[in-house]
């Protein structure tokens, strides 16, 4: 009878453990389970944001160089100064185009009374038409040679053709400089371009005046910038659309040619559904994960969307409140049975 009594407290006890035995999934686990870390999907908001490199450019730059040769006979910038545009810069001798410019106009004014008085001439029949002509001719070639000095005389002064900083002067007064010598190079610090390129999957969603934030190397500061242009055709070898932003640069701390971090928002999804990178296993050409229910594994196959730093997006094959795994995912198979361990929070990742 004693016997009998200790069997049957014995079996108590052991439906009681039993009983204790925690489930995920919505189901019993058996004593034999596995155990697995899990994360239960619920739908929340995210921002879909990709993050690419890209360059400040300025908005004009410009290598200024002597046009014709010629000595340097005035310099008239400080390095690093501002310059207004069609300020002057350099200036070349041009003391011999000037001789030759009031040469011709001496005999353009000659030119002129000689026309003049054959075209009288001409009216009483005291001269032919031919001779008109030629005085006609003779007065049109004058006026083209003072054209021609009159470039000759703006090549020799070289201007700024847009408002910038000035850089570093390559000339002295008194140099003597060669056609397509460089003088200084000139920039438009504001605003400045912003340059980088999305891959061809996101072309679509960018739009001119699309806001973007970047950081600079060395900087914490976040800057904007606002997209105004893009490349009509995307690149065969990149695969890749490039864009352009604008970016206010009225205090001048940013430098053209600085390397840039950029981040781009593209769109806000108000229901995205989220899991772990790691609970998401390539298989062949799909893309799986472990769903437990009923204390039972279940491959599921999913499609992905936003990718985030931790996460991935599931947009196709699960549903809010579904359990996923997330480790012992090498040993997963269809109807494991598998009982909790860590619950992995979204929000932490």
């Amino acid at each position: 009878m004693n016997i009998f009594l200790m069997i049957v407290m014995v079996g108590l006890v052991l439906a009681g453990c039993s009983g204790n035995q925690a489930s995920i999934g919505n189901g019993a686990a058996p004593s034999q389970a596995m155990r697995v870390d899990y994360v239960v999907v619920h739908s929340r908001p995210v921002a879909n944001k990709i993050e690419m490199t890209g360059t400040l450019l300025a908005a004009e730059s410009a290598l200024l160089s002597a046009q014709t040769s010629g000595l340097v006979k005035g310099i008239y910038f400080k390095e690093g100064e501002y310059a207004s545009r069609g300020r002057l810069l350099v200036k070349l001798d041009d003391r011999q185009w000037l001789a030759q410019r009031k040469k011709l106009e001496a005999q353009l004014d000659i030119a002129q009374k000689d026309l003049t008085r054959k075209q009288k001439l001409l009216e009483i029949k005291g001269i032919s038409q031919a001779e008109v002509d030629d005085a006609l001719l003779q007065l049109e070639s004058i006026k083209a040679d003072i054209q021609e000095l009159d470039v000759r005389i703006d090549f020799a002064a070289i201007r700024a053709p847009f408002s910038g900083r000035v850089g570093l002067r390559n000339v002295s007064l008194g140099s003597y400089l060669s056609a397509g010598d460089p003088v200084t190079q000139l920039v438009q610090v504001d605003p400045l371009r912003l340059e980088f390129s999305v891959p061809e999957k996101y072309a679509n969603q960018v739009r001119s005046g699309q806001s973007v934030n970047f950081t600079l190397s060395g900087s914490d500061s976040v800057y904007q910038a606002s997209v105004y242009a893009t490349e009509p055709v995307i690149s065969e070898t990149t695969r890749a659309l490039r864009i352009r932003a604008r970016v206010p640069n009225r205090q001048g701390e940013l430098i053209a040619g600085a390397f840039a971090e950029v981040n781009l928002l593209l769109d806000s999804i108000p229901d995205a559904l989220l899991v772990p990178t790691e609970a998401v296993v390539p298989q062949l050409n799909d893309q799986i994960v472990y769903r437990v229910k009923g204390g039972k594994v279940e491959p599921i196959k999913v499609k992905l969307g936003v990718r985030l730093a931790h996460l991935l997006q599931v947009q196709e094959g699960l549903s809010s409140g579904d359990t996923v795994m997330v480790s012992g995912l090498l040993q997963a198979k269809e109807g494991l049975a598998v009982k909790p361990g860590e619950e992995i929070q979204v929000d932490k990742l």
